[in-house]
């Protein structure tokens, strides 16, 4: 859709998830399927995107003039997704990572040093993103008016800053944001491997002398990027389903390094973007009730769509668990009992038989909401 079309000026946040990103693919499908994206009155020209989403959102935005070939192009790289593309799965690589955290932890003080950094060696997924992400259209896609804006997260682990990596127009100018810097660049492989560096499990990126880490640690307004890139309405897809109503079954047993892992990243990645959306919608109702028309306001409506997972992602990442390469699922047993690295598995089970499965609960929620997502693009 090219920049001169008529219509709302859309945007489309992606937040992050590890593995469960291919459900934001099934999502796209979904919509595509629906025909709303060919809607006149919307054309998706800005791109946001953390972690998993980086990868989602740099995809989509290097076919902003065809979205459906885009959409097509994310859902084969899902697809066919597997674990060795994303970290080394080789016993030598695993074995080494895990007496290096041994020996930090047992000698780290008394040498004075630590050489650890992550529990996996992320390697093969720069090959991957390379060999993917047609980075090289994104300047074709800005020349040509189809693209607007792509905006990365990642978080900058030396000063613990937020940091947008944004490709866009000559026209987007760079604005102001608490602990945050928003930085003007042309987006390769590092930006993206910066963003999806998930805390932890995976090591940091260096760009430039400065190490970057996974962009969901300090988005805590996923939103504010495309509002401030002039967005009108925002598709924003999570990968978290909707909070249980009722308590768990209680433990006993104190838990595991593996459930407060997983805990931890459940809350770092996957929050901020539920709690900025019900901010948007009270700003919303703010400016239907209070703004006449009749004076300057700083603030102005800006229509959401959020579409999220029906499915609880760790109960169908058990399903799918023996999928986990052998020696990754020894280390994380070192962590805590199979049935406690549920939730950590759902982020890593970097597998198309399980991606695939999301793919297919994305496009089932599309056709549950599709009364309420053509009335958005209406």
């Amino acid at each position: 859709m090219s920049s001169d079309s008529k219509g709302a000026r859309t945007a489309l946040v992606l937040s992050g998830g590890g593995a469960r990103g291919a459900y934001q693919a099934g999502v796209m499908q979904g919509l595509r399927d629906l025909g709303v994206l060919d809607s006149p009155t919307v054309r998706i020209d800005t791109f946001v995107g953390s972690s998993a989403g980086a990868i989602n959102s740099t995809m989509l935005a290097a076919h902003a003039d065809s979205p459906s070939r885009g959409i097509d192009a994310l859902v084969d790289l899902w697809s066919g997704i597997q674990a060795n593309q994303i970290f080394r799965t080789d016993v030598r690589s695993i074995g080494s990572t895990g007496v290096r955290w041994a020996w930090d932890l047992t000698f780290g003080g008394a040498v004075g040093g630590v050489a650890s950094k992550s529990l996996l060696d992320t390697s093969p997924l720069r090959e991957f993103l390379t060999e993917n992400l047609p980075f090289e259209q994104l300047g074709s896609q800005l020349e040509a008016g189809a693209l607007h804006a792509l905006a990365l997260s990642a978080t900058d682990l030396t000063t613990a800053d937020g940091v947008l990596f944004l490709q866009g127009q000559p026209d987007v100018q760079p604005w102001e944001r608490r602990r945050w810097r928003i930085e003007p660049t042309r987006i390769g492989p590092e930006h993206v491997l910066a963003s999806s560096a998930i805390p932890m499990l995976f090591p940091s990126v260096e760009i430039d002398g400065r190490h970057f880490g996974d962009g969901s640690v300090r988005n805590t307004s996923p939103l504010s990027p495309a509002i401030n890139l002039g967005a009108e309405k925002v598709i924003a897809v999570s990968v978290r389903e909707p909070a249980q109503t009722t308590p768990r079954k209680r433990r006993h047993e104190a838990p595991s390094i593996a459930q407060i892992a997983g805990v931890l990243l459940d809350a770092v990645m996957l929050d901020a973007i539920e709690v900025d959306i019900d901010h948007s919608e009270r700003v919303n109702r703010s400016v239907t009730t209070y703004h006449r028309g009749t004076s300057p306001s700083s603030f102005r409506k800006v229509d959401v769509l959020w579409i999220q997972p029906s499915a609880n992602f760790t109960a169908v990442a058990e399903e799918f668990s023996r999928r986990i390469p052998a020696v990754v699922r020894y280390v994380m047993r070192g962590l805590g009992s199979e049935d406690a690295t549920h939730e950590l598995s759902s982020y890593l089970l970097f597998d198309s038989e399980f991606c695939g499965r999301l793919i297919e609960i994305g496009r089932g929620d599309v056709e549950a909401a599709r009364g309420d997502i053509e009335a958005f693009f209406a």
